[in-house]
């Protein structure tokens, strides 16, 4: 697959596997119905939104401190990836907006969290051995 090749979203659970959504909704107490669907893939500009909403820079004369957020962060990486749900409150349809997401409980926010963070995570070691050297020989544009 290529850097600018579309990924398909995905959906918390997979209901393509039966079993497995089912024990997903009963490990983490989601009602028959209830899907998440995330953005299949994290960009660079995604990752400023969020670096961004992590930290700031305080400055007082000279001295200067970096404040974190990571609640912040958290909150600003679901807000980016959520795409769409089947979540409700009495039986009619909740949107998906900001203020939504910030209400999600725990038994939610976890595993959606959970899948996000395989998909915002960078290269493991052996990916990067493998990158690296093909990245580090000249290309036709640069020679």
């Amino acid at each position: 697959m290529g850097a600018f090749d579309a990924v398909d979203n995905i959906e918390i659970p997979d209901d393509s596997n039966p079993e497995e959504a089912a024990a997903f909704r009963k490990q983490w107490k989601w009602e028959p119905h209830e899907k998440v669907i995330i953005r299949g893939s994290y960009s660079t500009a995604d990752q400023e939104v969020v670096e961004n909403a992590s930290a700031s820079l305080k400055k007082e004369g000279k001295k200067r401190d970096v404040e974190m957020r990571t609640g912040t962060a958290r909150r600003k990486l679901l807000e980016l990836m959520i795409i769409d749900w089947t979540l409700s409150y009495r039986g009619q349809p909740v949107p998906v907006s900001r203020e939504n997401i910030g209400k999600l409980p725990i038994n939610y926010r976890t595993p959606i969290l959970e899948r996000i963070d395989e998909i915002t995570e960078g290269l493991t070691e052996e990916e990067q051995e493998d990158f690296l050297p093909s990245a580090a020989e000249p290309s036709e544009t640069s020679s």
